[in-house]
């Protein structure tokens, strides 16, 4: 069986649901289930996979899903049969990004980031137990990874997950830890927990985060931290760039100015002061 990720069994869970609105509610619930699995899926998705991974019969998923394609938030290859993220889902969530106080806020910084750096800006939050990049700049020295926006990212390979954990509540690590392990992805990932809580401890004493050919070979990235209202860390402000470009020197180049950005955005959110960089 298909297994699901922690926000989509969460999501499955749902509401206890009563009243006499129980059975729309039943729907909609449905429809979200599947429409759900869009987000971290890698490829186009069929009836088949869908109603074992919703626990929703294939008659009630194909319903739902020409539905979901006639309001165009799906689309359907017409070899295939099977379906993608449609126009519409996708203008839904360009909105949220619009609407968002932190990614206005990031914005102005970040472009300046990839103005004085090269590298491409990276903006990330964690909902749950999952990483995301919430939005980028792409700079001049570019690097095709598995980075992209809006794509749910491991918590253990990545600069961001790594701070953000670094940063956040013991109890999410453990639940991490016992939920998901440690994957390998590539030669260069941390797969022993002795390893991983050490590097954590590292990361939180020196407010940066490094990742280097973790998620993707030959890719590096560098993040810090950005503060909130209640001096928590909401975010992290990062750079990717190709590895072979992060030296040690680049990095003592970069850190400063990443904390110099992130301070500036800390500000901005309501943090009353930031406890990195000069």
């Amino acid at each position: 069986m298909t297994r699901r990720s922690d926000h989509q069994a969460l999501f499955a869970a749902g509401p206890r649901l009563t009243g006499p609105e129980q059975p729309a509610v039943k729907a909609v619930a449905s429809a979200l289930k599947v429409l759900q699995n869009f987000v971290t899926a890698q490829g186009p998705l069929g009836v088949s996979e869908l109603a074992e991974s919703t626990g929703l019969t294939k008659g009630q998923v194909s319903k739902i899903l020409k539905t979901l394609r006639d309001f165009e938030f799906l689309e359907q290859n017409p070899t295939t049969q099977k379906y993608t993220v449609g126009l519409n889902a996708f203008a839904l969530g360009n909105n949220y990004v619009n609407a968002n106080e932190l990614t206005r806020q990031a914005l102005p910084g970040m472009r300046k980031l990839v103005d004085d750096t090269g590298h491409s800006a990276v903006l990330s939050i964690m909902r749950g137990t999952n990483v995301i990049h919430l939005m980028a700049v792409e700079g001049r020295l570019f690097v095709d990874g598995r980075w992209r926006v809006g794509r749910w990212m491991p918590y253990h390979s990545t600069a961001a997950g790594k701070l953000l954990l670094a940063h956040g509540e013991p109890e999410l690590i453990e639940t991490l830890l016992r939920t998901r392990g440690l994957p390998r992805i590539t030669p260069n990932t941390i797969t022993n927990e002795q390893q991983f809580r050490a590097t954590l401890l590292r990361v939180k004493a020196a407010g940066f985060a490094t990742s280097r050919s973790e998620t993707h070979v030959g890719t590096g990235a560098l993040a810090v931290p950005v503060y909130g209202r209640d001096s928590r860390a909401i975010a992290t402000l990062g750079l990717i760039c190709p590895e072979h470009l992060l030296t040690a020197a680049e990095e003592n180049r970069l850190v400063p100015m990443l904390h110099r950005a992130a301070r500036e955005l800390s500000l901005r959110m309501g943090a009353e002061i930031y406890p990195f960089g000069a």
